[in-house]
């Protein structure tokens, strides 16, 4: 009898904590394999899982955009889609999809650049 042994790969979603929003008591963690962008057009994307006391409450995704030299703008799937929201410092969702994607921004006043 021959046994083969077949090493099989394992493949998890790397779901990374980025922050705790006391108001709500909620810990937001970035699903790092979704963050895609485009530099060109100043936009990228990116799922986030809100969770309280170890239960996942919502999974909410993020589109920030940046129109030129204005300042970055967001908009979740959580909101209306009727408008955009100036991203204000210290949004560390916005801090490390940018990081992780490698590009540049600045922090001028109370807006990102």
């Amino acid at each position: 009898m021959t046994i083969f042994f077949i090493p099989a790969k394992i493949c998890a979603a790397a779901d990374i904590w980025v922050e705790h929003w006391n108001e709500e008591n909620v810990d937001i963690y970035v699903v790092a394999e979704t963050i895609s962008g485009n530099s060109a057009q100043n936009y990228f994307s990116v799922s986030t899982k809100e969770v309280r006391g170890g239960q996942l409450l919502q999974n909410v995704k993020w589109e920030f955009s940046k129109f030129q030299n204005d300042m970055w703008r967001y908009e979740t799937s959580t909101m209306d889609g009727t408008h955009t929201t100036v991203v204000i410092p210290r949004n560390m969702i916005f801090e490390f999809c940018m990081n992780r994607l490698g590009w540049n921004y600045r922090i001028v006043d109370f807006y990102y650049y």
